[in-house]
């Protein structure tokens, strides 16, 4: 999902807007809110649990799409281990608690009848790189992982215990967002920028030559057919020309939250996103030009 931005950076197509974008890796979501609050960034990558976390306690972010509007980790398992029912008493690792990861772990355990931390001990254990170690040391019984790191899983031996793509419920796992009073004050900037967003997106999934090489240097991956296994998955369904900010998967964001936390409950998912920025450049036929159609 991240693609896109990195040809935004190495083709420098903010500049064909008349912008001069810097990019900076924050590696949690929850800094990256925070840098933005002080004003040091203007627009990050974040999922809707962060942007939602960070509204409850008075910020202003709205997500201006949904990259990726589905759940796309995958729970990889010692291999003995066959069945979702035998998580129970288990060791299930995460990146980081209360991120994307740890999220989608407790939905998919509750969805299959078993209660987080009571039967199943939700471990932090760090990056994706990390938790392959872990699985490797048998420090936990299973993990949750996204790609390409559990292709790179699954061929070392480990069993794809369950895809929770085959939940198939809207999730904003992962989008472009920035503050309310940045838009008010700068909107043609933020239309400027996602242009050059939108742009990238098109030459991700238009450009699959660019896109694999680009995707190589930025996760210094060498397994080719891992790469481009990924890549035909997120080119071709996960990720859309045009990704709006979906409230639904918000929705399913405050639903889950709402149960530990009461005051997400009755909070109007629209309020998160604002998709006006998007439908200003699609009704322009940006976009139209781009594709050719």
């Amino acid at each position: 999902q991240m693609t896109p931005l990195y040809l935004m950076k190495e083709l420098d197509l903010p500049r064909k807007q008349g912008l001069d974008v810097e990019m900076l890796y924050v590696p949690v979501s929850s800094r990256a809110i925070q840098a933005a609050l002080a004003g040091e960034i203007q627009f990050l990558t974040s999922g809707g649990v962060a942007n939602i976390n960070a509204n409850i306690a008075g910020a202003d972010f709205v997500g201006l799409t949904a990259t990726l509007n589905t759940f796309i980790f995958k729970v990889l398992s010692q291999p003995d281990l066959r069945e979702v029912n035998a998580l129970k008493g288990k060791k299930v690792g995460i990146s980081r608690l209360g991120g994307a990861s740890d999220f989608s772990a407790r939905y998919a355990l509750e969805r299959w009848g078993l209660a987080p931390d009571r039967d199943v001990a939700i471990i932090q254990v760090g990056g994706e790189p990390e938790l392959m170690l872990a699985l490797q040391g048998k420090a936990i019984d299973a993990a949750v992982i996204s790609e390409p790191f559990a292709t790179l899983a699954a061929r070392s031996g480990f069993n794809v215990l369950y895809d929770l793509s085959r939940f198939e419920v809207p999730y904003t796992l992962h989008g472009i967002g920035t503050r309310k009073s940045f838009i008010r004050d700068n909107r043609d900037v933020v239309i400027r920028f996602m242009k050059a967003y939108l742009e990238g997106i098109y030459l991700f999934k238009t450009n699959r030559e660019l896109a694999l090489n680009t995707l190589k240097k930025y996760t210094r991956l060498s397994d080719i057919s891992v790469m481009q296994s990924v890549y035909d998955e997120y080119a071709q369904r996960l990720i859309r020309n045009v990704p709006y900010p979906n409230p639904e998967g918000i929705q399913t964001i405050l639903g889950q939250l709402a149960k530990s936390r009461p005051q997400t409950k009755g909070l109007n998912p629209n309020d998160f996103i604002d998709p006006s920025i998007l439908k200003e450049i699609e009704q322009s036929g940006f976009v139209k030009q781009l594709y050719g159609r």
